[in-house]
């Protein structure tokens, strides 16, 4: 019989080691010992060695050392992916549910969507909601300083982002909901009975990072770790002079920094009248300061795809037996059962269920079935490895399917939910995450991923990789100063961390706080070599401001050089972008006057000032090894002034 499969393990040691000494006169002709004892034969022993290994390894690895290798990296077989989203109520449509239904209902879990006027591609309710038709009357940010900051009128309009907590959120700063039922009844329905394991979902639209890994993962891998994450908000509901503490069940906006929903459980209250507020507050503080483009009750978390209930199957007896699934698009996540397996009695309908596992490693008597997950298809025994389930017997198969890829929804389409008639809301992001099955060739490149970019952080070079591609932070720049030679070695490594911001404006006073500098810790630390401690600064800022006097080339405009200086000046010194400031170099008078020099239409610098923070001129800038200079624009004066007209004599 012809072998199909190619045989890759077609060269020995001795083979390699012979065209090794056949290629030594060629390559190194001064080379003559070619005798066992020479460390250079014992160096190509060595690779002759590993590559024999490997070409062994290559024509003989199995499946399950494949799906072995793969677990040493965390990896493990997932299914297909489904697509999720958020479906939001549409204000545009008059006729829509949140507008016009009055009475609070719920959502079961597993409940259909799909586009209006098409069934396909078909999703479902990724849990059970409470659905509180309604309004938000008011969105309110109030800072522990007593200001307050309405932002209803931005929050309904879905852009710009804004930041209720301001460019540094702290511990005290609140931001209200305040909300206002369509029923005078309140938010809970007429049949309590109903409400039981309901949640309240909030969802938020947040602004994407300004740096960094993005918020939505797109590897299969990533997707299929969930979209869950720690939440750093306390949720308190306000009704008069009452106030209750509400459990946040899950958050997967993680504290607000990324699009998602909260979901808040309501079963402690017992009335709620028509109009109450909604208190989120960070605890003890956000990572960083959230930018929010929408916040909304009543937003419905979906997910692609459907699960198939008591697929029946019959079995017939012969060892070895096997079955194909009847629906495509295996849909499981890592470590979880893609399928369940239950042998039905016909007459009495008892079940039994059988468990997932490997029939090489079972006994004669064992329930046990084994699930090729790339096939779709259940093998059950043969008797000795293994049970075999009774000629005639009736199996019934549950699992969950999806369309991957295919699940993948534009964005702005309207859908339908059932139980509601017409369209119930709109989707305002994509409908992302679907993906194919993966396979041990995406197991492969991911393990090779994770073996080059997931290690100990050693080097410099590793830990500023590390913190400029952490997810959500927006680490803009990051370096390890030089150490002192005066200080002592403490096994300690310093790493200066600096926030992204849109401009120095928009920055405020000191963007990086302790809370962002503690995160960006947090997540490094469980990297860091043992014995090697991980501090985390921000840069030492030095503001300063130049106060010059210009004279401008014959011809040109004294307004539009002293424009071209002042953004030079910007270029100069700006501290994120292509160029950045380099830190640790001073500011002097020198070089600031040869910058303006060289802008054009500068015929020379009559005079100029460089004033430290202290309001003390000076001749230079001094800046530390992690500091930055800070130009002050604000505080800065440039003149241009043309050179007055000589008096003929």
């Amino acid at each position: 019989m012809k072998q199909l499969a190619p045989n890759l393990f077609n060269l020995r040691f001795d083979d390699l080691m012979e065209m090794g000494r056949a290629r030594l006169p060629e390559l190194a002709p001064e080379w003559t010992d070619h005798n066992a004892h020479d460390p250079g034969i014992t160096l190509m022993e060595l690779l002759a060695w590993v590559t024999e290994a490997q070409l062994y390894s290559l024509g003989h690895m199995r499946r399950d050392e494949r799906a072995a290798y793969a677990a040493i990296f965390g990896l493990t077989a997932i299914g297909t992916q489904p697509a999720r989203g958020l479906i939001w109520p549409d204000w545009a449509d008059p006729s829509a549910p949140v507008a016009g239904f009055s009475h609070t209902r719920v959502i079961d879990a597993g409940a259909v969507v799909n586009l209006l006027d098409s069934g396909e591609p078909r999703f479902y309710a990724d849990g059970k909601f409470l659905w509180i038709p309604g309004r938000v009357r008011r969105l309110e940010a109030r800072g522990r300083d007593g200001r307050k900051l309405d932002l209803t009128v931005a929050n309904r309009r879905g852009g710009p982002a804004f930041q209720p907590f301001g460019t540094a959120a702290a511990d005290g700063d609140v931001l209200l909901l305040e909300f206002e039922c369509n029923s005078d009844d309140g938010i809970l329905p007429a049949d309590r009975k109903d409400v039981s394991g309901a949640l309240w979902p909030l969802g938020v639209r947040a602004d994407v990072p300004l740096t960094g890994a993005s918020s939505n993962p797109a590897a299969p891998f990533d997707a299929a770790l969930g979209t869950q994450c720690g939440s750093s908000l306390l949720a308190t509901l306000v009704m008069a002079s009452e106030r209750f503490p509400l459990r946040i069940a899950s958050d997967a906006t993680c504290g607000l920094l990324r699009t998602g929903a909260l979901l808040l459980d309501l079963s402690p209250l017992t009335q709620v009248p028509k109009i109450f507020s909604l208190e989120l507050r960070p605890a003890p503080g956000f990572e960083r300061p959230p930018r929010i483009l929408r916040i909304e009750p009543n937003v419905l978390p979906v997910v692609q795809g459907r699960r198939i209930v008591d697929e029946l199957h019959v079995i017939t007896g012969v060892p070895d037996g096997s079955f194909q699934l009847d629906v495509p698009g295996l849909s499981f996540g890592p470590g979880a059962a893609p399928v369940k397996i239950e042998l039905r009695d016909p007459n009495s309908g008892h079940r039994d269920e059988w468990r997932p596992g490997s029939l090489v490693a079972s006994g004669p008597g064992d329930t046990v079935y084994e699930l090729d997950t790339a096939a779709e298809r259940v093998t059950f025994g043969n008797g000795v490895n293994g049970r075999i389930p009774p000629a005639g017997a009736q199996v019934v198969a549950t699992y969950t399917v999806c369309d991957g890829e295919r699940g993948i929804v534009a964005p702005n389409r309207k859908w339908q939910l059932q139980g509601f008639l017409g369209a119930f809301g709109v989707n305002l992001d994509a409908m992302v995450g679907g993906a194919a099955a993966t396979g041990w060739i995406d197991e492969r490149r991911e393990a090779r991923r994770r073996a080059r970019f997931d290690h100990a952080l050693v080097s410099e070079e590793d830990i500023v990789e590390a913190a400029l591609a952490l997810p959500l932070l927006e680490v803009a720049r990051a370096w390890i100063p030089a150490q002192d030679d005066r200080a002592p070695g403490t096994g300690s490594v310093t790493l200066v961390a600096m926030r992204a911001r849109r401009s120095e404006e928009d920055a405020g006073g000191v963007p990086e706080s302790r809370g962002w500098l503690d995160a960006i810790r947090r997540r490094l630390a469980t990297r860091m070599p043992l014995g090697t401690r991980l501090v985390v600064i921000g840069p030492r800022y030095v503001q300063f401001a130049i106060e010059a006097t210009v004279e401008p080339v014959a011809g040109r405009h004294p307004d539009t050089v002293r424009d071209d200086i002042v953004q030079a000046l910007r270029t100069r010194f700006m501290l994120i972008g292509d160029k950045p400031r380099q830190p640790g170099v001073p500011v002097t008078r020198r070089d600031v006057t040869a910058f303006i020099r060289r802008v054009a239409g500068v015929r020379r610098v009559t005079a100029l000032r460089l004033t430290a923070e202290s309001g003390a001129a000076t001749e230079e800038i001094k800046v530390a090894r992690s500091g930055l200079p800070r130009f002050d624009l604000a505080g800065s004066r440039i003149e241009v002034v043309r050179a007055a007209a000589k008096v003929a004599p």
